[in-house]
């Protein structure tokens, strides 16, 4: 009988094993988490908004750690703040965090603390060069030359905090120094260079960047000044103030940026720039935080986000920040290069590393016989590349494959042509890897895959230059590929505006090469910072234009553009307004406002579609504005997709519909309207869905009402519009499929937990989920741990690795904020066997949350929110059951 229990505990504990293994390997496939744990920012009920609040909201703070004392709560206080009522606190254990949110009182909301990626951006290595000066194109387009030249506007008196990886203020076109009386005046380091997001911050008073690069970058674009390497900023006469919130790697976190930009708004800073951010909502804590200080009067510049591969709704926090301005990328006239001459061709390519290839000539021959061959190097290469460099199409099958081909059939060297307009900068994960790769434009690509073929078995050696050129790129004054698309999650108009991203050379730490060309809309936010200080100087200077009538003053005066080798307008969930021009904002006398027309759905639009600006003529005589109206491209965001259950999916690159097959009925009434000085006029159009916004998938159209002075082009105004052509609460949230939602381990007990997966096609609001009884769904348990998120991100739906996944042990939580502890999880790593989930070295107890269910059968409702949707209504959510969870 001994025996007998003895082959039975041990076939018992392979059954365990053979879960947890089942579920570890599930969870390795998916991102890595995004909440700290246990931590959150905690706002209380009343706001700070006078020396009487500031009393009141330092009351409601001690009775919050009078009650965290009396409920013997452990924790660390991370940061309070003082520009809104609020804490970030970390508790020692998910019963410490469960208890508080059990038992607390006069909490508004809380929010886990998420960690923030470092932004990312393509560097390309400089040296000094006497082509510099070619860099600068754009600053004729945007009106900076003639501001300063003309005006004498230099930025002079303004204070600009840029939130970033610090700054090397002793690059000699920043300052040199640090402190009073020099260019970086104030500043702050938040965390430390050993700091990566996960692990405690090591604050000093140093903010200097030298390891990172990024922050130095931002600097130099707002304002450096350096005569010797005929190097100017944007406005190279402001004051710095450094808030470095990244160590030299890894991530940061929401709370710590919040807490540098409180610092900047103490410091008296009138601009932040924010080169970072996440896809979020406008009811993000970054993003509140920022708003509020854009009414205090700083103006906040950020970016609007990398990922213009993602499709449409992913512009990021906190440039979603409804006073915010949201900036959009556009590439470069010229970008310095590294360079290669062959024949009469000379070339520039780029490097993800920044580096030269360590050749000075070589053979170059192609890999195929064909120009924009679909799977240029993805096979065994049957040409001779032996000591040779090899020219390759991108496309096909990954960076990594084309070149490990050629590194395996002995080539020395890869050069990948663009199968889109502009540059590419291939990129490698690891190390395995040997020899030099690089990339260059489908325009080079073309010229020198034509001269390879004319030159037959000939082999021409190629030369690669050791110093950079500058070269025009085709692309420029075009939306940049990577600047992401909006509109706002709400349907809000973002981004804003357009500014010069693609290709920007600035600043570096003096340690890592003085100067670099990097590209993002991380380049494009401090460009747009850097023009704010010269507007706000052109009006007396300090904060003397509010955020309002910044926003107002760009947004009318920005110029639409076209996409690339069209004639039609690029959309304005993509560019804005278009691109910034700060002469025209400085020298324009008239204003309108709002200045945006936010269409949202047909569902949400204004009644009668009708939509009312005023005309402000500030001039001192009377004057006529001519009304009319620019259509702008419409972009199809989303596909018939027969395999979900709603037969519809977001798209991975939207369908630009440029011929009017799309587009807004606009009716303007009245098309000549005199305004008198210093007077205003009300304006009514009718703007109204396409005809056929039904027969369509769902698209964002979007155009620009025009308001032209005295029938001149001297002073016109652009108020951008965008609606989506569909209902946006009736668009899948939750996919759901033959494959997804899925429910792993369906049995449960306290050692194994079934685990859930799904992915959201687009940003939710709320997402829940519950436990129901398998017998009768209508009867509810409540939420799982975890089971309870507020505004939460879309998923890459054709990653399967970018999936929202958490376990279940058996228990819920007792209130919906308990059930928020165990956050969403976009991660994980391992399950122990005491219950609890490892996440790249953090541990969640989901398990010790609430209370454990009686053993029975039971099913998981998971409900994602639809925007515009009304949380007590399950008519506005997404809802799934899974298969029966059996409870041991």
């Amino acid at each position: 009988m001994i025996l007998f229990f003895f082959f039975l505990l041990i076939y018992l504990l392979s059954v365990i094993i053979m879960k947890l293994i089942i579920i570890v390997n599930f969870l390795l496939l998916c991102r890595l988490v995004q909440s700290l744990e246990n931590t959150f920012v905690i706002e209380f009920d009343r706001p700070v908004s006078s020396v009487a609040s500031k009393r009141n909201a330092l009351i409601k703070r001690s009775i919050f750690y009078e009650q965290l004392n009396v409920y013997n709560i452990s924790y660390q206080i991370r940061h309070e703040y003082d520009v809104i009522n609020a804490v970030s606190i970390q508790f020692k254990t998910p019963g410490d965090s469960s208890v508080f949110f059990e038992k607390a009182l006069g909490v508004k909301r809380a929010w886990p603390v998420n960690t923030v990626s470092k932004p990312a951006v393509f560097l390309t290595d400089n040296k000094d060069n006497d082509s510099v000066s070619s860099l600068f194109g754009l600053y004729n387009a945007t009106g900076i030359t003639r501001v300063r030249d003309e005006l004498g506007i230099t930025g002079k008196g303004i204070k600009v905090g840029i939130i970033d990886t610090g700054v090397d203020y002793m690059h000699p076109a920043l300052g040199g120094c640090f402190g009073p009386n020099c260019r970086v005046a104030y500043g702050y380091d938040f965390v430390g260079d050993a700091y990566t997001g996960e692990n405690m911050p090591i604050p000093d008073d140093d903010p200097r960047d030298t390891c990172n690069g990024h922050g130095t970058h931002v600097t130099g674009i707002i304002g450096a000044k350096d005569d010797a390497s005929k190097f100017t900023g944007i406005a190279p006469q402001v004051t710095f103030g450094a808030y470095r919130i990244f160590g030299c790697e890894g991530s940061s976190t929401d709370d710590v940026i919040m807490k540098a930009m409180e610092k900047a708004y103490m410091d008296g800073m009138d601009i932040i720039n924010l080169s970072l951010g996440d896809v979020g909502w406008p009811e993000s804590p970054a993003s509140l935080l920022a708003d509020a200080l854009a009414l205090k009067g700083m103006i906040v510049c950020a970016a609007a986000g990398n990922e213009g591969e993602k499709g449409i709704f992913e512009v990021g926090s906190p440039s979603l920040g409804r006073h915010a301005l949201s900036i959009a990328s556009v590439d470069n006239t010229h970008v310095l290069s590294h360079t290669f001459k062959i024949g009469d061709l000379t070339i520039g390519y780029t490097t993800a590393s920044g580096a030269i290839f360590n050749l000075t000539s070589a053979s170059i021959v192609s890999a195929s016989t064909g120009f924009l061959n679909d799977r240029d190097g993805c096979d065994p290469l049957t040409v001779d590349v032996t000591g040779k460099v090899v020219l390759m199409n991108r496309g096909g099958c990954m960076f990594t494959q084309k070149i490990l081909n050629a590194q395996d059939a002995g080539a020395i060297g890869v050069i990948i042509y663009n199968n889109h307009p502009g540059p590419v900068t291939p990129a490698v994960p690891g190390n395995s890897v040997s020899i030099d790769f690089g990339g260059i434009s489908k325009e080079d690509g073309y010229n020198l895959f034509h001269y390879l073929m004319t030159q037959g078995e000939k082999q021409i050696q190629a030369e690669f230059l050791e110093q950079d050129l500058s070269f025009p790129i085709p692309t420029a004054g075009s939306i940049s590929s990577f600047s992401s698309w909006g509109l706002g999650p709400d349907l809000s108009l973002k981004p804003d505006i357009s500014a010069p991203g693609g290709q920007i050379y600035s600043t570096y730490p003096v340690d890592l090469g003085r100067y670099a060309t990097l590209s993002g809309t991380s380049m494009a936010s401090p460009y747009v910072a850097g023009v704010v200080a010269l507007l706000q100087e052109s009006r007396g200077g300090n904060r003397s234009i509010s955020a309002k009538e910044v926003r107002t003053m760009l947004i009318n005066n920005g110029h639409p553009f076209t996409i690339f080798e069209s004639e039609e307008l690029e959309s304005v969930a993509r560019q804005g307004s278009g691109l910034i021009d700060v002469y025209q904002a400085v020298r324009s006398d008239t204003v309108v406002v709002p200045e945006q027309i936010r269409l949202n759905d047909i569902e949400h639009s204004a009644e009668n579609f009708e939509y009312t600006f005023t005309i402000k003529n500030n001039g001192r005589l009377s004057s006529e504005y001519v009304i009319s109206h620019l259509v702008a491209s419409t972009a199809q965001g989303f596909e018939h997709n027969p395999n979900t259950v709603q037969n519809m999916s977001p798209l991975k690159n939207p369908i630009i519909l440029s011929n009017h097959e799309v587009e807004a009925v606009v009716e303007i009434p009245q098309e000549l309207i005199t305004v008198q000085p210093n007077g205003e006029t009300n304006v009514t159009v009718r703007i109204s869905p396409p005809l056929n916004s039904a027969d369509v998938p769902p698209s964002i159209y979007s155009g620009y009402i025009v308001v032209t002075k005295n029938q001149t082009r001297e002073d016109v105004i652009y108020v951008p519009y965008a609606g989506l052509t569909a209902n946006l609460n009736k668009l899948p949230v939750l996919i759901m499929n033959s494959t997804m939602p899925q429910v792993y381990s369906p049995r449960v007990s306290i050692l194994t937990p079934a685990l859930i997966s799904f992915q959201l096609a687009e940003a939710s609001p709320l997402v829940t989920v519950t436990a129901v009884s398998a017998a009768d769904i209508n009867q509810s348990h409540g939420f799982i741990p975890g089971g309870f998120t507020r505004y939460v991100g879309r998923n890459s739906i054709d990653d399967p690795h970018d999936l929202m996944t958490m376990p279940w042990f058996g228990n819920v939580a007792s209130t919906p904020e308990q059930a928020s502890l165990g956050q969403l999880g976009q991660s994980s790593t391992q399950v122990t066997g005491n219950g609890k989930i490892k996440a790249a070295g953090l541990e969640t107890g989901f398990s010790t949350i609430g209370s454990r269910l009686a053993k029975g059968a039971y099913k998981l409702k998971v409900m994602a929110l639809r925007p515009f949707g009304d949380e007590l209504n399950e008519q506005d959510y997404d809802i799934w059951y899974s298969p029966e969870i059996l409870l041991d």
